[in-house]
C-alpha cells in the first residue's frame, strides 16, 4: 500500500528536481547568456569539469533541449520513487553520479549538458532491474519502460548533430549496472513475500497420529512375543524336571 510519505515523495522528488532545471536553464539562459553551462558543463578528463559530474544534467542549451527531456525525466523518476520507496535515493544518486563520471571518463572532448544521460540510465535501470528481480511489479514496471522508452535505443547512435550519444550510451550502461547491483536490495512488500515463501516452505503439517503411534505397538507385540517365549520356556523346564 502507498503510504503517505512515498505519495510526498512520488510527488515532491521529481517535481522538485526538474523545477530546479527550469530555473537554473532560464538563470543560464536569458541572465548569463550561457556563462554558467559553459564554465559547470562536464568538461571531459579536465579537473575543471570535476563538477560537471554532477552539474551537468541540470544545464541545457535551448528550450528544445530542456522540454525533450522534462517528460521522461519527471516519469521515469516518478517510476522509481513510487516502486522503488525505500532504495530509490540511493538509486538515483548513483546513475546521476556514475553517469557523469563515466562521461568525464570516456567522452568526446567537448561540453556536455543535459540530464538526458539520467533519464537513460532511469530508464535502463527500470527497464532490467525486473529481469534481474524477478519480482512481479518490477517485470510490469520494465514492461511500462519497455513499451513507452523502447524507442530511445536510437540515442546511443553516433553521428548526431549537437547530441551527447555517449551520454546515451553510458547512461544506459549505468543504468543496466545499477540494475545488476542492486537486484538482491529488497523493498518491503518482496521481504514480505520471501517471508511467506520460506514460512510456507518449512512449514510441517501436524500427523493426524503421532509418529510413534505404530512404533509402540511394534514394541507392545515384540514384549508380548518375548513373554510368550519366556512363558514357554519356564513350561519346558518345568515338564524337565
Amino acid at each position: 500500500m502507498l503510504s503517505k510519505r512515498n505519495l510526498k515523495n512520488v510527488i515532491k522528488w521529481p517535481l522538485g528536481l526538474l523545477a530546479l532545471m527550469w530555473v537554473v536553464f532560464v538563470i543560464d539562459y536569458y541572465l548569463t547568456g550561457g556563462l554558467l553551462s559553459a564554465y559547470y558543463g562536464l568538461h571531459t578528463r579536465e579537473l575543471a569539469g570535476v563538477p560537471g559530474i554532477v552539474l551537468s544534467p541540470f544545464f541545457h542549451g535551448s528550450w528544445g533541449h530542456l522540454l525533450s527531456n522534462s517528460v521522461p525525466f519527471i516519469s521515469l523518476t516518478g517510476l522509481l520513487v513510487f516502486f522503488y520507496p525505500r532504495l530509490w535515493p540511493r538509486v538515483l544518486a548513483s546513475l546521476w553520479i556514475g553517469t557523469g563520471a563515466l562521461v568525464w571518463v570516456l567522452g568526446r572532448h567537448v561540453t556536455h549538458i543535459g540530464a538526458s544521460g539520467v533519464v537513460y540510465a532511469l530508464a535502463a535501470f527500470l527497464a532490467f532491474s525486473g529481469i534481474f528481480r524477478r519480482d512481479f511489479r518490477a517485470v510490469a514496471v520494465s514492461l511500462l519502460v519497455l513499451f513507452y522508452y523502447g524507442g530511445m535505443i536510437v540515442g546511443i547512435l553516433p553521428g548526431q548533430e549537437g547530441v551527447s550519444w555517449e551520454s546515451h550510451l553510458l547512461g544506459l550502461v549505468m543504468g543496466i549496472f545499477g540494475a545488476y547491483v542492486y537486484r538482491s536490495e529488497l523493498e518491503e512488500h518482496e521481504v514480505k513475500a520471501r517471508q511467506k515463501k520460506i514460512t510456507r516452505e518449512t512449514r510441517k503439517k501436524e500427523p493426524f497420529l503421532k509418529e510413534d503411534a505404530f512404533n509402540k505397538t511394534k514394541k507392545e507385540r515384540e514384549n508380548e512375543a518375548f513373554w510368550e517365549k519366556l512363558k514357554e520356556l519356564s513350561e519346558r523346564e518345568r515338564l524337565k524336571r
